[in-house]
C-alpha cells in the first residue's frame, strides 16, 4: 500500500434528517441527529485508512472539546494524526448539515486567521519519500510557491477543487476533483466560458487530470481535449454527505493501485455508493464493508 499525506481542514459534522429545510420562523422537528467526523480532506484521509494505505493528517485546529473529537474520528479510522497541530488561539471548525436523502443544505463555520500557523505547520512537515499528497485548494501555495515542493517531486498530487478553479489549481496538482454543479459556477464566477481551452492550457504535455462528478449522469475524467465518461451506480441515497470524498478515495486508491482511469472511476463510484448507504460522510453499513472488501482486492 501507499504512503500518503494530506492537508485540509477537519472539523465536527452535526447532521440533522429532516422531512424538508424550515422556512422562515418555522421550527423543524429533526427525527434524528448524528455528530460524526467532517472536513473534505479528512474525509478522504478516513476511506484511504480504511483501505490500508498509511494516510498521515496534517491540519491545524484547537484545543477544544469539538477539535479533540475531530481528530479522535480519524485516529479511531488508522489515521496518523501526529501531524495535527491543536492550538490554544485556534477555534473548531463545525458543519451544521440538514439532509433528506436526495437534498441537503449545510451551514459551515471555522477559525479565522490561521494563515500563519499554517505555514509554521507546512514549513516543518517534511514529506520525503510519501507517494502521494492530497491537499485542500486554499493551501495551493503551502506546496506549489515557486513550483512543486522539491520532497514531494517524486509523488502524485490531488486536490478537491471545492468551488475553486484557476489555470494554477489544474495545471500544478496532478489530479483535481470537482463536482459539475460547483464547476459551473466557479467558470462563470471567473469569467471563462471555455473550459476545453482552459485544459487545453492546463493539461499541456503532462498527463494531468480533471475529474468531475455529475450526479445521474456519471463521472467524467478530463485529460486535456481527451474525456472519458463512466454511467453512476444505481443508488437511493439515505444521505448525501461526502459522497464525493468517498469517490475521491476510491478513485485514488485504484490508481495508487495500479487501476488505470477506466478500472478508478468505477472504484471511485463504489465506494460512493456505498458512502450514500448511511448517515455522515463516514457511514458504518453493510454496504461500507462490502465496497471496503471489493476495493481492498485491487491491491
Amino acid at each position: 500500500m501507499s504512503r500518503i499525506a494530506i492537508f485540509g481542514n477537519l472539523g465536527v459534522d452535526i447532521l440533522y434528517r429532516v422531512p424538508h429545510l424550515p422556512r422562515q420562523h418555522e421550527k423543524v422537528q429533526a427525527p434524528d441527529m448524528t455528530i460524526a467526523g467532517g472536513g473534505a480532506p479528512a474525509n478522504v484521509a478516513h476511506w484511504l485508512a480504511r483501505l490500508g494505505h498509511e494516510v498521515s493528517f496534517h491540519a491545524v485546529t484547537g484545543t477544544d472539546p469539538l477539535s479533540l473529537m475531530a481528530a479522535g474520528f480519524l485516529a479511531r479510522a488508522g489515521v496518523d494524526v501526529a501531524g495535527i497541530a491543536h492550538l490554544p488561539d485556534v477555534g473548531p471548525s463545525v458543519a451544521s448539515i440538514f439532509t433528506g436523502g436526495t437534498t441537503k443544505a449545510m451551514v459551515c463555520g471555522g477559525p479565522r486567521g490561521v494563515d500563519p500557523h499554517w505555514r509554521a505547520l507546512a514549513a516543518r512537515t517534511g514529506l520525503a519519500g510519501v507517494d502521494h499528497v492530497h491537499f485542500a485548494p486554499s493551501l495551493h501555495a503551502l506546496l506549489f510557491e515557486g513550483g512543486r515542493r522539491a520532497d514531494i517531486a517524486d509523488a502524485t498530487v490531488s486536490t478537491d477543487l471545492n468551488g475553486n478553479v484557476s489555470l494554477e489549481l489544474l495545471r500544478d496538482p496532478d489530479i483535481a476533483f470537482t463536482n459539475e454543479d460547483e464547476l459551473d459556477a466557479a467558470l462563470k464566477r471567473g469569467g471563462v466560458p471555455d473550459l476545453a481551452a482552459l485544459l487545453a492550457e492546463a493539461h499541456a504535455g503532462g498527463t494531468r487530470r480533471l475529474i468531475v462528478t455529475r450526479g445521474d449522469k456519471g463521472v467524467t475524467c478530463h485529460r486535456g481535449a481527451e474525456a472519458v465518461t463512466t454511467p453512476p451506480d444505481p443508488v437511493t441515497p439515505v444521505d448525501r454527505t461526502g459522497g464525493g470524498d468517498a469517490f475521491a478515495a476510491g478513485y485514488l486508491h485504484a490508481r495508487l493501485c495500479g487501476c488505470d482511469d477506466a478500472a478508478a472511476l468505477r472504484a471511485g463510484l463504489r465506494l460512493a455508493r456505498a458512502a450514500l448507504s448511511g448517515v455522515g460522510s463516514r457511514p458504518e453499513t453493510e454496504d461500507v464493508a462490502s465496497a471496503l472488501t471489493e476495493l481492498a482486492r485491487l491491491a
